[in-house]
């Protein structure tokens, strides 16, 4: 393996950690919203958790959070659609 190889499975890896971990914390802060969240991207999900917290708080600042996710898994992942999943769309029940 070659290391341009290593550093970008490292950002891919450290990326589905974030991922992982703001899906959960949204879902913390949205009681039965499970798993709505799953479409949009890191920086979406990072965005709406910032608007919910407010710039302050447990989260820590959004300035900050921004630049070191940029800087740990770079623009594109952080702006790029989590791969689809197998899991039926929701219908809307009227």
């Amino acid at each position: 393996m070659n290391p341009s190889e290593t550093g970008t499975n490292a950002r891919q890896n450290v990326y589905q950690s974030i991922l992982k971990i703001a899906n959960k914390r949204l879902e913390q802060a949205i009681p039965g919203s499970g798993g709505a969240f799953a479409q949009l991207s890191l920086a979406a999900l990072l965005n709406l958790l910032f608007l919910l917290r407010g710039e302050w708080g447990s989260i820590g600042d959004y300035g900050t959070t921004q630049r070191a996710v940029r800087e740990l898994v770079g623009d594109e992942l952080l702006w790029a659609e989590p791969q689809k999943s197998t899991l039926a769309p929701i219908e809307l029940v009227q």
